[in-house]
């Protein structure tokens, strides 16, 4: 559940550490996120026109960067102006740290992109591939992808909702969950989540906590991660645990 890099209780660097003053989502962000106590990263990737994962939320530059590039439109060399990394650029950049890879694009698929990006770089076993779109984390499954992913959203339905029996007789896929405290009037802060999740083999991250007693909170309820803007703010609470 949490071996190797992945051994808990992890504190994620949010799009690197963009309340410490960095532009989200850049190198400059990830290495300010790792220097401000973060044990991993979380971005997000598209792909370029010409076929580069690179490390952005949005679709295009507007809110971030002020210019109106739609990056599946936009080549490398046109994002490199602003400052947009490559995925290639941050795992070599930065080796042995554990990656969350949130994948927003879904149409054109990039999964065979980032795939084989995170191959050359040696870096399956801590690159862990999550997206909202279920059908690009199965199309990632079925490429061969030997690192962990993210449950689906219909993993996560199913084992939040089904009789646990039920739930074993097709457990889900995904090495973590990782969720936001409530969801509507779903509530997934609560222990017995958690010791589901842990039952299965499945880790628990929680998204996006800023607020030290929050944070406080869902590490005492068994979370194997948290994930923050703040890494420095979100420091203290990491500072006596041993991983596990």
């Amino acid at each position: 559940m949490s071996a190797g890099p992945w051994r808990a209780p992890l504190l994620f660097g949010h799009r690197g550490a963009p309340a410490g003053g960095c532009v989200e989502n850049t190198l400059a962000s990830f290495a300010r996120a790792l220097a401000d106590g973060a044990s991993a990263l979380e971005t997000d990737a598209h792909l370029t026109v010409d076929g580069v994962v690179v490390l952005h939320h949005n679709d295009d530059l507007r809110e971030v960067h002020g210019q109106p590039l739609v990056i599946a439109r936009a080549t490398r060399a046109e994002l490199a102006v602003h400052g947009v990394p490559t995925l290639e650029e941050l795992l070599r950049q930065l080796p042995g740290v554990p990656v969350n890879i949130d994948v927003k694009q879904r149409e054109p698929p990039m999964e065979r992109a980032i795939v084989d990006t995170v191959r050359r770089a040696g870096a399956e076993q801590r690159v862990l591939l999550t997206s909202f779109f279920g059908d690009v984390i199965h199309r990632v499954r079925a490429a061969g992808y030997a690192g962990p992913t993210g449950l689906t959203r219909g993993e996560l339905v199913r084992l939040r909702f089904l009789p646990l029996p039920l739930v074993r007789l097709s457990p889900p896929r995904g090495q973590r969950a990782q969720v936001p405290v409530r969801h509507g009037s779903v509530r997934f802060d609560r222990r017995a989540f958690v010791e589901r999740c842990h039952a299965l083999g499945v880790a628990v991250d929680y998204w996006v906590i800023n607020d030290v007693e929050e944070g406080r909170r869902l590490l005492a309820l068994g979370a194997d991660g948290l994930m923050s803007d703040d890494p420095a703010r979100l420091r203290p609470l990491f500072a006596d645990r041993t991983p596990a």
